[in-house]
Order: C-alpha cells, then structure tokens, then sequence
C-alpha cells in the first residue's frame, strides 16, 4: 500500500500560503525524495485544513504540481507523488518564473486571480527614461504629486478634485485611505460581495465591515439605508470593474446614493478604481456629489504592470491632507521618477493605442466565455471587470472537481462578510487564450466540473 504523506507535516514545511510558493515547496521534497515516489499525498480539503487556507490554494498548486510531472492524480488511489522529473533545473527558478515555464495549458493559467496579462502591458522603458527627466530629481523636499503627473491625470479624472496626491500601488493608496478615514474598531460599510483584497485591507486595519447588499449598478440604497443606523465610519466600494461581480456604479444609483449620504455628514466615502484607465466602463464618481468627503483611489498595475507602484488620490482636501501628515512622518514619498513615468504612459499615443487594445481584448475575452456559459445554463452576469461570478451548487466540490481537470478558479466565500451566501465560483478572464474555441472548451470544462443552479433558482 502506497505511504500516505501526513496533511500536518507537510504543512509544517510550507512557510509562505501562496499557491505558487506551496508548489515550489512541495516540488522540492518531491525533487529532493523527503516525499517519496508513490507517496499518496493528503486531499486538498484536509491539507488546507492544515494550512489554514482555502481549498481552491491548494488545488492550484496541485495543479501546477501535475502540469510540471511531478504528481498525478488517479481515479481511486487519490492524488501521488511521482518523483523527480528530468528538468529539474527549472526548480532552480523562482516560483513564479518556475510557473511561467509551464507548457500552455489550464493547468498553466491562472483562473483564480483577475490580474493582468502582461502581454497586453506597455514597454516601460520610454516611460521610465521620461520619469528621469521630471523636474527637481534629487530635491530634498518631498512632492507628493508632480506637475507633469497632474496635468496627464486631470483629463482622465471623472471631475476636478479638492486635492490630488500618490500612493504605491493600488493596495497601499486604499490602506492609506482607510488609515485617515478609520480607527480600530470603527464599522465601515461594504458592498457584499466584495474582492477579498479589501476585505483583507479592514482585517489588518482591525476595523468591522458591514455588508450593503448590491446590484450590477452598484450598492442598493435600501440596504445601505439600514447599514448607515449601525453608524458606520465610511463606505467603501469599488466605482467600476466590480471585483468579483464586474458591475460598476451608475450615475443614476451614484446620485441615489448621494441624496441618502447628506443626511449623514460624518460618513466618509472611498471609491476603489482598481482597473483603472483600462476599464471599459465610465468613472461615475461620488466626488461630483459630495466633495468634500469622497476620495477616489485609482490603481495603475493592470494597465501599466505591477512593477511601476504608483496610484493616484483626488478627492477630498481634508482626506489627503491627513494621509500626506501620515507619509512624511514616515519620511516616505512617491519616487518622482516613477510619477513621471506614469505622466509619459497616460499621454503617449502609443501607449494609449496599446491601453485600447487591452480593453478590447479583456471585453472580448470576457464576453466569449460568459456567453459560452450561459449556453451551458448558467446565470451570469458579464460585467466590466477582470472575473465572471459564476453559481454552482457546492463551491468546495466544484473547486476540487475542476482542479482534477486542471482548472484552477477562485473561490467565491472569500467575496462575503455575512454567512448563508450561495455558493459561487471566480474565473478570471485576464489571462485567457482569445482562441474561442479554446474558451469554449474552458466552458465545457467548468460545466462539467460543477453541479450549478439552474436560471429558474435565481428568478
């Protein structure tokens, strides 16, 4: 009989959660013969149990793992560690390079995650040789905002703000945001579902969030009108791109909104635009409403790369204010180098051509296989944004399932503050082939992979 390899020592081993890091280790005791050729490996239910992470981590490392040749997993004697494979050299490379080497196929993409598709990014190095020729490089006095930058954002901006300021990337421009807004212990309202990311955010700044119930035009007036009696100290939700949804705000709910929110002045607003510049929607910002305590923080990385760390704040004059007191008491600025670099990218005719392309083909990819879902008898939502928010009827099992099949997706819990939620499945559109035919057959996949409510379940 096979030796079964122990769920709790072999988390023991693991020092990081991330997908990518938990199959880099694992590839290494298999590599190494600390997991034996033929050891039976724990299922990803109680491996994730013993990591304290999610199932659909664990499965896509699993799937990584089986793309490399380095397990199987097999109909009755579950999921086995085959040995060392002969490009052991690849285990060389970091995790994600390792990832990255991986023939193209499901088990190679990531499904799980809305991040974006490099190949749909700009060249940054004529941005960041024009970031080198910004004024007052070297000054020793900080510039939160550069001149260049200020004038390349203010045509894109949905209306002129009190203030502007930068942040580093789009995460650290909402923690910074949340910092001036809350304290520990505060109630913040929050759509629901909501991206995992911010969610994340209110946990570290140990703040409660309070769910507002949505639609695809943005949270519901009626549910925020009940939350707001629970005095919260802001609201947070994402204008456009909606993550996991893909809805965005529209100007009539946005106004909606704005006529509630006068009754409560002491309510600040946060508006995430995470997608930024390369999303298909409109910014329909409460800044127009009620200036003077909205604040929009605008993310850069899915247009530009992770690499150029820079969002942008405008909004309210007393906000900024606050996170900028905060920064130089860090002794902490934006590198100007890397604000010119982001004015060179928001105006260069080439760059906004290749922002075109990449809208095109994220809509495109969004559009076919949503469709191709549909057919399958799906009740979805296309949306705007990077993810499709997929019903199934088990999202644990359909994670597991679909995994075995090398489909990785995201799961939908990790969207919710309340409990009872019904089930739902992430697929991320970002990095999909734009064959169709490819996408329909991802389609007939995940229809296989899942029990899913029928149409008539959500009427």
């Amino acid at each position: 009989m096979d030796q079964l390899v122990d769920s709790q020592w072999l988390a023991r081993h693991v020092d990081s959660l991330g997908s990518d890091a938990i199959a880099a280790t694992l590839a290494e005791m298999i590599t190494s013969g600390r997991v034996a050729k033929g050891a039976r490996l724990p299922t990803v239910r109680d491996f994730a149990s013993s990591l304290g992470t999610s199932a659909s981590t664990v499965a896509a490392a699993w799937s990584t793992l089986r793309a490399k040749g380095l397990i199987e997993t097999r109909r009755r004697g579950g999921t086995v560690a085959l040995g060392a494979v002969a490009d052991q050299e690849a285990f060389g490379l970091a995790p994600r390079q390792w990832l990255d080497s991986v023939d193209v196929a499901w088990a190679s993409i990531d499904l799980s995650r809305g991040s974006a598709d490099p190949a749909l990014q700009p060249d940054l190095a004529p941005a960041l040789n024009a970031g080198l020729r910004v004024n007052h490089l070297h000054a020793a006095e900080k510039e939160h905002m550069v001149e260049a930058l200020r004038i390349a954002v203010a045509p894109t901006w949905p209306c002129a703000p009190q203030r502007w300021t930068t942040a580093g990337g789009g995460t650290e421009g909402m923690l910074l945001a949340l910092q001036a807004a809350t304290r520990p212990g505060d109630r913040i309202a929050i759509e629901e579902p909501t991206s995992p990311r911010l969610l994340g955010l209110l946990e570290l700044l140990k703040v409660e969030a309070i769910p507002v119930a949505c639609d695809s035009e943005g949270p519901l007036a009626e549910s925020l009108k009940s939350v707001l009696k629970q005095k919260p100290t802001a609201l947070l939700y994402q204008l456009r791109a909606q993550m996991p949804t893909g809805s965005a705000l529209s100007p009539a709910r946005r106004d909606e909104l704005a006529q509630l929110l006068e009754h409560y002045p002491e309510v600040v607003i946060l508006e995430d635009d995470h997608m930024g510049t390369v999303s298909t929607s409109a910014a329909h910002s409460m800044s127009e409403k009620l200036p003077d305590r909205s604040l929009l923080v605008r993310a850069y990385c899915r247009a530009f790369g992770v690499d150029l760390r820079t969002s942008i704040l405008g909004g309210s004059s007393r906000i900024i204010q606050s996170i900028e007191d905060y920064r130089s008491d860090r002794v902490a600025m934006t590198s100007r180098i890397f604000q010119g670099a982001l004015a060179f990218l928001l105006t260069d005719p080439l760059v906004v051509a290749t922002l075109e392309r990449a809208r095109i083909s994220y809509a495109h990819r969004r559009h076919i296989l949503a469709q191709a879902l549909i057919d399958h008898g799906f009740d979805i939502n296309e949306g705007t944004g990077l993810t499709l928010w997929v019903p199934v009827a088990d999202e644990t099992a359909a994670i597991v399932n679909l995994a075995s099949q090398g489909v990785v997706l995201g799961s939908g819990s990790h969207c919710f503050v309340s409990k009872g939620h019904a089930p739902h499945l992430r697929v991320a559109i970002s990095r999909l082939p734009d064959d169709i035919n490819r996408i329909k057959e991802l389609a007939d996949l995940i229809a296989k992979g899942v029990n899913r409510p029928r149409r008539e379940n959500f009427d």
